[in-house]
């Protein structure tokens, strides 16, 4: 049995006997774990708030994600609320795609379901989040990490992290690098950011600011001239970040 000041990330929830808990720490919060019956074949954790008192989230794991469960435990727990109160997330489903690193671009909107839920895929595994907290998360090979997600202090913001995590866990190695090229700051007056007009200029004094960003997955990220430099530099990461995997 382990003790109660184990780390999380030398769990091994195999070990864990029938109707056993256990104590884990994580560097911003205790995370308790419940074996059931074998017969039941799954565990459940439970993820504190960082003050240490309220459940902020509840989990349930099968043995295909048990070796999964240390770093997904961990990302919950370093992104969960300060505390959790017994409402649901306050969450925008919609922003909380918008927001994810693992989500290919957004040209064609983040549709929704009937039931508020949003969901999207990467190269080997997909995401769903519902209004009330509730995320699963499953990789085309089985493995599934679920769970609701407690309280109003989950913000799109927290959940976005959370499914982040989850999906670079279960994705195919080809995903963990999906690069993304954003728009141009576009027109601006130079006396909004307290600067002299000067470059290319249109009627009512506006100039052009051609700065975009280029993101991955992994966070990285560059701020360069123009948006045909950012897809230049999009690719050479990616092409970089691909080339070391292969090696």
């Amino acid at each position: 049995m382990p003790d109660a000041d184990t780390p999380l990330d030398t769990a091994d929830l195999f070990t864990l006997a029938d109707r056993q808990q256990a104590w884990f720490t994580t560097g911003h919060g205790p995370v308790v774990v419940r074996r059931y019956a074998r017969s039941s074949d799954f565990v459940r954790a439970a993820v504190r708030a960082r003050n240490g008192r309220d459940r902020a989230a509840l989990l349930t794991l099968r043995p295909e994600a048990y070796p999964l469960a240390p770093a997904w435990l961990a990302a919950i727990a370093e992104a969960a609320p300060e505390t959790a109160d017994h409402r649901h997330p306050s969450a925008a489903m919609s922003s909380v795609r918008l927001l994810a690193r693992m989500t290919p671009d957004h040209r064609n909107g983040v549709p929704r379901q009937s039931d508020g839920s949003v969901g999207w895929s990467v190269p080997g595994a997909s995401a769903r989040v519902w209004p009330v907290g509730r995320i699963e998360l499953r990789s085309t090979t089985g493995a599934q990490l679920a769970g609701q997600l407690e309280g109003s202090g989950w913000d799109h913001w927290k959940v976005a992290a959370v499914a982040d995590a989850g999906l670079r866990l279960l994705c195919a190695p080809e995903a963990r690098h999906l690069t993304r090229t954003g728009q141009p700051s576009g027109w601006y007056r130079p006396s909004d950011r307290g600067q002299i007009g000067e470059g290319r200029e249109r009627k009512g004094g506006q100039v052009y600011d051609g700065s975009t960003v280029a993101s991955c997955s992994c966070g990285w990220s560059v701020t360069v001239p123009s948006q045909l430099g950012a897809r230049a530099m999009a690719e050479r990461h990616h092409r970089e970040a691909t080339a070391d995997k292969a090696e």
